[in-house]
């Protein structure tokens, strides 16, 4: 019985160990140092990204819109649940007046979330690592990546729509990628999908909630059809994309937030991964 456990422990610490075998090369860093830095950036939707203290400020131009709703209901915003909006459209019109209605979807506002695009077009196998800190109690941060078009495009690419942050711009449009959600208080997942289609392909534990005030080291291993995330070198989920329509390949990554939202990112590394 001994060894039979013990045979367990050693194929299951293969399993959990063998991303870290992979030969890497720095294809791509940016350390937000500078504002030059934010050229390497493109911006969607009511975002505002600036540079402090050597990091990457991110947040919603409505997120204090936002989070005075949810102070004066005094529960923090988990990712779920609607009723924040109406604070946020009543900003949104104040400031932009009839335009607000190009925030609308389905008859419904949704709008005040931003996507902040890394302009670099990653390899089919890579490695995307940064650092990220919450400065607000409120859900929801977002890594997108392996971005494009259906025939491969850049996400910047003329042929594809235009886009300003809808939710639905990203995952029920022309845009294929991956998306791992996290830092959702209350639910306590990381969550990845697979788009077009909003597809929830796996969960695994959102190590940021440990210590909500801390700083966590993010990693993405995308190796052919297999995607595993990291946090603070904590395995939350491997994820094998055996889907109908084929895993996706390189393309363009991106940092989203939920206009309740704030943030601090560093350390944007990008390796290749060499066979």
């Amino acid at each position: 019985m001994n060894r039979i456990l013990l045979s367990i422990c050693f194929i299951l610490f293969y399993v959990f160990s063998v991303a870290q075998d992979y030969n890497t090369k720095l294809v791509y860093s940016c350390d937000f140092n500078s504002s030059d830095d934010l050229n390497d950036w493109v911006m969607e939707g009511p975002g505002v990204a600036s540079i402090k203290d050597g990091r990457l400020l991110l947040y919603s131009k409505y997120f204090e819109a936002a989070n005075a709703y949810f102070n004066m209901h005094g529960q923090p915003f988990s990712g779920l649940g609607e009723e924040y909006y109406t604070a946020v459209e009543a900003a949104m019109r104040s400031d932009i007046g009839v335009q607000v209605q190009e925030y609308y979807y389905d008859g419904k506002f949704r709008g005040g979330h931003l996507v902040l695009w890394n302009r670099f077009k990653t390899p089919d196998n890579y490695v995307l690592e940064c650092d990220f800190q919450s400065l607000s109690d409120n859900a929801l941060h977002m890594l997108m990546f392996s971005c494009s078009g259906k025939e491969g495009q850049d996400v910047f690419d003329a042929s594809l729509k235009k886009r300003w942050g809808l939710a639905a711009q990203y995952t029920k449009s022309d845009l294929y990628n991956y998306r791992i959600s996290f830092f959702a208080p209350g639910r306590g997942t990381s969550n990845m999908r697979k788009c077009p289609g909003r597809h929830l392909t796996i969960k695994g534990e959102d190590y940021t909630l440990a210590d909500a005030k801390a700083v966590h080291r993010l990693k993405i291993v995308k190796y052919k059809d297999t995607i595993e995330w990291y946090i603070n070198d904590q395995l939350s989920f491997r994820y094998m994309d055996k889907t109908e329509d084929d895993y996706l390949k390189g393309g363009q990554a991106a940092i989203r937030l939920m206009v309740p939202a704030k943030g601090l990112y560093d350390n944007y590394r990008i390796y290749e991964i060499i066979d």
